[in-house]
């Protein structure tokens, strides 16, 4: 039996060697035979198959072949094609091409340039012949590089199987990945299945959805020019010239070729128009996309390759970056067309998979069973010369006034081996060092300074402390701080502990906690007294009142992938009222503070569930949202409370795309909706606010066109709008490179009201003689801003509608 077994390994072994014997290399070289030039990315096919290769830089090129004899053939637009036949004995293969000058003849002027008739043609036929192409697969070489000013940095190259589905889309699985020493296979994206193929109707191009040249409505968006005449075996060749017809979309431009016969498209040299273009950092952004495409004597025309090449500068004033250069080539042949593609493929969104089989089969793949392009003499010396030192954080490693104040990693470390006491000291000191240096961090690193001022706590400063234990699941947070106000000053403190049970700790958590502090008499969603302690020190008026609240809290909180977060938290607190004030100002202004409102006091017991979504304030229009707060919270007698009352609240921010939509950035408008009403009754601690501005800083979501004391309400309702054009507006002036800048215009806008209680109307008016801050009817507002000033500030001219005036402002810049 065990013979048996040796003499079976051996035939198997020799089967193998035999088929590894069968297959050759070919190798050669293709250039034009008047001049000697190289031609690159020239097409090399084995005769009446799909199988074939590209040429590299230098015209070199080689091909697997697994049974001979067979027949090449070599295309190049603007020369005669040419075959060999190629016998096993064959050496190096070298095709010298003969220049194939068509003389464009006389074009009969009819109002029409050809080349509309031409691409109408183009068109049509596609839509055809796509109607047929169901899937394909194919075998797959990717190669990408990375240059700095002088060099390359670095190489990655991969070999994989590429597969794409009508209706399912674009899969790959990867077979082998190969990189300079200084990448790991992790950071080697090389593949295919995200490059783009220009006969589809849609591209993706940095993040633009960009028409394709052939989409069904090209000829509204691009001019075409028949340029030249060319032939290729016989057969016109057109060259078209392609520009951006509208001016504002992010569109392409450059040169294709088409068959004059089938009406296809050979080849497409383009580059995005000055729409596509990023604001700062980025300072340029340039990238070129050449491909060419063959039916192989079939119906369907595929694509042969995609090569790119790209230069992209980054930096601000005081900190920029060297040129980042890119160039990609991809190569895909052997095509199976309308085969069944495994469904297990589709199971997952996951663009890519990996064969474990082979994935780490390193150059033996890519030198026995894969047709690659071959290297360039550049390329092989950055193989051999590239080692795991020469980091990209080095090669681009940035210049100017702002990197003295960043700390770059270098290789900091000192033999020792040779030190004796020397070396024991230095270890000692290390130690020491490293001890001391711990204790510090442990005392420290959680604990934050707090510190505000306001007309009632006037200076108040504390610590909080803030950490995680046990894997990131249990949290404690404990505060302390001390009030100069209240007459002889009194202490906030409290503290917090929150349990996540699970192991995955977002799901679910448990919560407690205790306080004693200055609380806010009304409540606002985008406003903290920290944030308005500098229009209280300048001597402008305070925007909150405030209270003395005690109490415990406990709860729960469920998060859930659609709906967000669902929490419950029942609140037991004591509530009084606070009489001290102050006008203290840092600059001596002679405003007088008004007094600090009352509260009904007394013992709060109440319930609150809640569904959420998203982050509490938005980045104060940073940034968009689709985000929203719905909650209810019900305080009743048989629970302890003085108080019986539901309140309902609604906090909703949407974002919704409007014009040039194929931009990266398409104009957006952003609204915000905020509501609240009551039953029952209803304390006046309880009253929410419509915020506005608390000085000159006019966040979105706040009415700008009033300053620092809220609108208050029992109930209220608001919605705040604004749409950004981002710079088109600009570039309707003539201003082609304002996308560079980063400007936007902002066109906004508001309405709101507030409801506020006839009893608390009437404490107010008997203790203090003047009525709450109220809206009294409809506050109505409108305005235009600057956003991206120095890529950080926006500037805002608001006008008050329902009682006339304008108000300038500054804010954050929406970035996104």
């Amino acid at each position: 039996m065990q013979k048996t077994a040796t003499v079976l390994t051996f035939f198997l072994l020799l089967a193998a060697f035999t088929e590894a014997a069968a297959q050759t290399t070919v190798t050669g070289r293709i250039a034009d035979a008047e001049t000697g030039e190289p031609l690159p990315a020239a097409h090399v096919i084995i005769k009446d198959t799909y199988k074939g290769t590209i040429t590299n830089q230098d015209g070199e090129f080689s091909l697997i072949i697994r049974e001979f004899p067979v027949t090449l053939v070599v295309r190049f637009i603007g020369f005669e094609s040419q075959e060999k036949v190629i016998t096993e004995n064959s050496g190096p293969v070298d095709f010298l091409l003969k220049p194939s000058v068509a003389e464009m003849g006389e074009i009969v002027v009819t109002g029409e340039d050809p080349a509309i008739a031409i691409m109408r043609e183009v068109i049509r036929r596609k839509q055809i012949w796509r109607e047929g192409l169901n899937s394909y697969k194919a075998e797959a070489y990717t190669r990408q590089q990375l240059k700095n000013d002088t060099t390359i940095i670095s190489i990655s190259e991969s070999v994989s199987i590429a597969y794409w589905d009508k209706e399912r889309g674009h899969r790959e699985v990867l077979k082998s990945k190969r990189q300079t020493a200084n990448m790991d296979e992790a950071s080697n994206f090389a593949g295919v299945s995200y490059l783009p193929n220009f006969y589809d109707d849609n591209l993706n191009i940095a993040g633009f959805d960009m028409v394709g040249v052939t989409h069904p409505d090209a000829l509204s968006y691009y001019e075409f020019q028949l340029e030249d005449m060319q032939s290729l075996d016989g057969q016109v060749v057109y060259e078209l010239s392609v520009s951006s017809k509208r001016k504002l979309q992010p569109l392409f431009e450059g040169t294709i070729f088409v068959l004059g016969e089938e009406y296809a498209l050979l080849e497409v040299d383009l580059k995005p128009n000055s729409v596509v273009s990023f604001p700062a950092p980025v300072q340029d952004f340039n990238l070129t996309y050449s491909q060419q495409f063959n039916n192989f004597g079939g119906d369907y025309w595929l694509p042969v390759d995609v090569r790119i090449e790209g230069l992209v500068e980054v930096g601000v004033i005081g900190l920029r970056f060297p040129p980042i250069g890119f160039k990609q080539v991809a190569k895909l042949n052997d095509y199976e067309v309308n085969s069944d593609l495994p469904d297990s493929l589709f199971k997952s969104n996951e663009l890519f998979s990996v064969d474990s089989t082979t994935i780490n089969s390193g150059d033996s793949l890519f030198v026995s069973e894969v047709d690659i392009i071959p290297l360039d003499l550049e390329e092989q010396r950055a193989y051999e010369t590239v080692d795991s030192t020469a980091t990209l954080e080095k090669a681009f490693k940035p210049t100017g006034f702002f990197t003295r104040f960043i700390d770059w990693e270098e290789d900091t470390s000192v033999e020792t081996s040779s030190g004796g006491d020397n070396s024991g000291s230095q270890g000692g000191a290390s130690s020491s060092g490293t001890g001391g240096q711990s204790f510090l961090s442990k005392v420290t690193k959680n604990l934050s300074p707090v510190g505000r001022f306001n007309r009632v706590d006037v200076f108040y400063g504390g610590l909080k402390h803030s950490r995680w234990y046990a894997d990131n699941r249990v949290n404690s947070t404990v505060f302390g701080g001390y009030s100069t106000g209240y007459g002889d000053g009194t202490f906030s403190y409290g503290a917090r502990l929150e349990w996540r049970p699970l192991k995955n700790t977002r799901l679910f958590k448990i919560f407690s906690g205790y306080s004693a502090r200055t609380a806010t008499r009304y409540n606002s969603d985008m406003l903290s007294p920290g944030m308005t302690t500098v229009t209280s020190l300048l001597g402008y008026a305070d925007y909150f009142d405030y209270y003395r609240n005690e109490g415990l809290e406990v709860g729960a909180a469920r998060f859930f992938r659609r709906m967000g977060t669902l929490s419950l938290a029942y609140n037991y607190e004591v509530h009084t009222s606070i009489d001290y004030k102050s006008s203290y100002d840092i600059i001596g202004n002679d405003f007088v503070q008004r007094p600090n409102s009352y509260v009904d006091e007394g013992t709060l017991s109440a319930v609150k569930i809640e569904l959420s979504k998203g982050n509490d304030k938005k980045g104060f229009g940073a940034i968009g949202a689709n985000d929203y707060s719905l909650s209810i919270e019900q305080s009743a007698k048989f629970m302890g409370s003085i108080w019986d009352y539901t309140r309902f609240k609604v906090d909703l921010y949407r974002r919704f795309e409007t014009f040039y939509q194929r931009r990266f950035f398409p104009n957006t408008l952003d609204m915000r909706f905020n509501a609240g009403t009551y039953v029952g009754n209803l304390p006046v601690q309880k009253n929410e606010v419509l915020d506005v501005a608390p000085g000159i800083f006019t966040p979105f979501g706040a009415f700008r066109a009033k300053r620092f004391i809220p609108y208050e309400g029992a109930s209220y309702l608001a919605l705040n709008a604004e749409h950004n054009f981002k710079s088109v507006p600009f570039e309707m002036l003539g201003w082609r490179n304002a996308t560079k800048t980063g400007l936007s215009i902002i066109a906004f806008g508001g309405i709101g009201r507030t409801w506020v209680k006839q009893q608390q109307v009437d404490e107010f008016n008997n203790r203090y003689g003047f009525s709450p801050q109220s809206t009294e009817d409809w506050h109505m507002e409108a305005g235009l801003s600057l956003s991206n000033i120095f890529n950080l500030f926006r500037a805002d001219v608001a006008y008050r509608i329902d009682d006339p005036g304008f108000f300038i402002g500054v804010s954050i810049a929406r970035f996104f």
